[in-house]
């Protein structure tokens, strides 16, 4: 008989655990979280836009001295508060 070393025990994550609750039998489905990367108060997203709106974007940032991504909030609150009304 060889004495061997007992494998490695899976150490309990929040993740492991919550995968765990989630198989059981009378779980409620909760939608999956996805990940957020949060810089300071603000939450960052990834978006891909057309190379010819990006110019006229960039053209903007140029003229006005407000950042890109300055100009991409205004433009969105605009449009939500024009939505709204």
């Amino acid at each position: 008989m060889t004495v061997t070393k007992r494998p490695p025990t899976k150490k309990a994550t929040e993740k492991s655990i919550e995968k765990f609750i989630a198989a059981a039998p009378d779980a409620t489905p909760v939608a999956p979280s996805r990940k957020t990367l949060m810089r300071g108060k603000r939450e960052q997203i990834s978006h891909t836009i057309p190379p010819a709106l990006l110019a006229r974007l960039n053209k903007q940032v140029e003229a006005t001295g407000v950042t890109r991504a300055g100009l991409i909030n205004q433009a969105i609150a605009k449009y939500l508060d024009s939505e709204n009304t």
